[in-house]
């Protein structure tokens, strides 16, 4: 009788363990799953992140440097962790988007023990730039539509009326009224100008507003070296965002874009105020459309 209990102890002790060793097994295979899949997860988070600001900084040289943008991709690419041999950069769509691709393989801790030694995570990223066709901070000014060249001079203001319309360049970007017009001047409209909007125009010179507004831009940039149409600081309080305007009726015009002029000065005596300004190509923050009229000022997004 004692034989037949012990053979049948034994036989329990042998199943016991062979449990344990499935369960072991099992419980190996969700320690992998969680620490292995997660090691994947935080790695396809760190280069999803470096990927998107690659193709953010590279989009800020175009469409006018793809060769730059490529360069400084990269750049990016390896400050924010990626390997210089696994980013791909492609300038695509007539040099309006930029698309970072890159992968990484990841050496897994636990999925060894499974046969699994290494997985492998990938991110694509696109990056678009276009003309703006809204934004915040624009001055009550308006240019009529012109093909304008970097770097040249324009007339922002004249400092006499233009011919019937008694105009002198300036806009009512809410409501009309030298006190208004100042404080957009000197801090940029706080609301949303768009293309197609309809604004009204200020018929008055208002050259003691105008010459307090420009003079104060101007003594904001104190810059090392000295902002210049080459080379300037993208937060320059003298960068006028300025709407690019059409008639619709006598004291009404129509926003068909945007341009950006670096100010240079207010000149002019008693009932004359003249801005000047030199016309520059750079990428702010902005509504953005491919379809929108280039006038050198674009905005970017990531689209993929």
């Amino acid at each position: 009788m004692m034989k037949k209990i012990n053979r049948i102890l034994e036989n329990e002790e042998g199943s016991a363990l062979i449990i344990v060793a499935i369960l072991m097994i099992v419980f190996i295979g969700f320690v992998a799953l969680v620490v292995d899949a997660g090691l994947l997860y935080l790695n396809k988070f760190q280069i999803t992140n470096a990927t998107d600001s690659a193709a953010l900084a590279a989009v800020q040289e175009l469409p006018h440097n793809p060769y730059r943008a490529v360069e400084v991709g990269k750049s990016f690419g390896e400050k924010n962790g990626l390997h210089e041999s696994t980013i791909l950069i492609d300038i695509i769509n007539n040099n309006h988007s930029v698309k970072v691709t890159t992968k990484r393989r990841v050496e897994f801790l636990f999925a060894k023990v499974l046969g699994f030694s290494t997985g492998q995570v990938e991110a694509v990223a696109i990056a678009d730039v276009a003309p703006i066709v809204g934004l915040r901070g624009a001055v009550p000014l308006g240019v009529e539509d012109y093909d304008f060249t970097f770097g040249h001079q324009y007339t922002l203001k004249v400092g006499a009326g233009d011919g019937d319309t008694g105009w002198f360049g300036a806009l009512a970007l809410s409501k009309p009224g030298a006190r208004i017009y100042e404080d957009n001047l000197t801090y940029g409209f706080d609301g949303v100008i768009r293309v197609g909007d309809i604004l009204d125009v200020e018929t008055g010179n208002m050259s003691n507003p105008t010459k307090r507004a420009i003079d104060y831009r101007i003594a904001q940039c104190n810059h090392i070296p000295y902002c210049t149409s080459d080379n300037f600081d993208p937060n320059c309080q003298r960068l006028l965002k300025v709407p690019v305007i059409e008639f619709k009726s006598h004291r009404q015009v129509e926003v068909l874009g945007f341009a950006i002029f670096l100010v240079d000065e207010v000149k002019g005596q008693g009932n004359e105020s003249i801005i000047t300004g030199k016309f520059i190509k750079t990428t702010i923050s902005g509504e953005i459309d491919i379809n929108g009229k280039d006038y050198g000022l674009y905005g970017t997004k990531l689209s993929y």
